[in-house]
């Protein structure tokens, strides 16, 4: 809140200084030259302002010596905090200025962690969003990003963000049809351009339309289009950290409580990680009826039989105690993942409890629950800053490599058997 004061009180003392050197110089520099009038003392005081003087001689009124010094350093200290405020409330100035920047078109849950990621590690940020500037005004004044407002399917906006000077664009939204409108059109409009090589990044959750996308789309030049999705980014982090090959050795039950973009992504991340020795009945359960949408994944991924749906709140599960057993809180609820988890603990019912948070939980709280009930909480934000850093042509420049890596969307992804999480975006071309 104290920078909302600061303009007004600066403000208010260079006025108070130029009326000082004004009222002083119309009183003592006739004192100096007795030829002057008003109008000639008032001409004489202002062009101390710009280091200017017509007296004959140095002034020996001490007054005036004071104001040869103090004249010209009021004017500038004016003008330097007035060119700064100049290019703080006027982004399109700023990005003038700006090469090889990261734009991100969308700046919502997504945006915002993309962008606070990348000014953390010294990248150069612009947003883009067609919201109300007064909402971003905090947040932007916080990270140090510009903003430009208006929409990211405009050429013409895309242009004052600096599009063809930037490193790379990444369509962020909560809406995955505006986000591939966005970067089609950005592809097409940049496409033209000479210049290093160049990715552009497509935020696409529903994998189906990506899919489709990367089929669909033909890229060519130095510019290309990939998508990612941070669900499924942070599920296979997720997968790879805390439930590995080596970790779930012996887990012949796997229960995942809430069956949204989280939990659908898990449940495939499992799968197609599963070893050949490995083979799990999947439990999911959700106070929805998304009956279909479980046995339709099921049977996409080839496990029709090994998998059931329960419709009920984890409360109302009878549950027995096992060590073979592994449970996944996935809903986007964290009170209610960690009611979830802490209920589940009481019961002793497995070893393994992950519980998803996107904001909790408190590291020492954490600890704590971890230690005395058997529970990993993991912080899918987290694994998304993690996940982020494979993806390339955002944290460093492009190289030509990256443009002729393709995968079709015919293509299943290879089981991985390591430690390791695989890569997680999508490539089309």
């Amino acid at each position: 809140m104290q920078q909302k004061y600061t303009t007004p009180l600066h403000i208010i003392l260079w006025a108070s200084c130029i009326l000082l050197v004004l009222a002083l110089g119309i009183h003592y520099f006739p004192v100096e030259d007795p030829t002057l009038d008003f109008w000639g003392a008032f001409y004489y005081s202002i062009r101390l302002f710009i280091l200017e003087h017509d007296l004959p001689h140095f002034p020996t009124t001490p007054q005036l010596v004071f104001l040869y010094f103090f004249a010209p350093l009021v004017a500038i200290s004016a003008v330097g905090t007035a060119l700064t405020y100049f290019f703080r409330i006027s982004p399109s100035l700023r990005c003038r200025m700006l090469r090889d920047h990261v734009i991100i078109c969308g700046v919502g849950r997504t945006g915002k962690l993309l962008a606070a990621t990348l000014r953390q590690k010294g990248v150069r940020v612009v947003g883009v969003d067609n919201g109300v500037p007064e909402v971003f005004e905090e947040w932007s004044s916080e990270h140090k990003i510009p903003f430009i407002f208006g929409s990211f399917q405009s050429q013409k906006v895309l242009e004052r963000a600096g599009a063809s000077r930037a490193r790379t664009l990444i369509f962020a939204s909560g809406d995955d049809l505006a986000n591939l409108e966005g970067v089609v059109g950005a592809y097409d409009a940049l496409r033209r351009n000479f210049g290093p090589p160049r990715l552009l990044w497509a935020h696409i959750a529903n994998e189906r339309l990506a899919n489709t996308a990367r089929l669909a789309l033909q890229t060519e030049g130095s510019y290309s289009i990939r998508f990612f999705d941070t669900y499924r980014i942070s599920a296979g982090r997720m997968i790879a950290r805390h439930f590995n090959h080596g970790i779930r050795d012996g887990v012949s039950e796997i229960t995942i409580l809430g069956f949204g973009k989280f939990g659908r992504d898990l449940m495939e991340v499992l799968v197609r990680d599963a070893g050949p020795s490995e083979h799990w009945s999947i439990r999911v359960v959700d106070v929805r009826d998304v009956e279909n949408e479980v046995r339709f994944l099921g049977a996409e991924l080839g496990i029709a039989d090994h998998v059931s749906f329960t419709r009920a709140a984890v409360q109302d599960l009878d549950l027995v105690d096992s060590a073979e057993r592994a449970f996944f809180l996935c809903t986007d609820d964290d009170i209610g993942n960690l009611a979830a988890a802490l209920m589940l603990a009481g019961k002793s019912i497995c070893t393994y409890i992950y519980v998803r948070m996107a904001t909790w939980p408190m590291p020492a709280i954490a600890d704590h629950l971890g230690q005395n009930h058997g529970l990993t909480f993991i912080n899918i934000n987290d694994l998304v800053v993690q996940g982020i850093d494979d993806l390339p042509g955002i944290f460093s420049p492009a190289g030509p490599d990256d443009l002729k890596r393709r995968r079709t969307g015919a293509e299943k992804p290879k089981r991985n058997h390591s430690d390791e999480p695989q890569k997680s975006e999508e490539i089309c071309k």
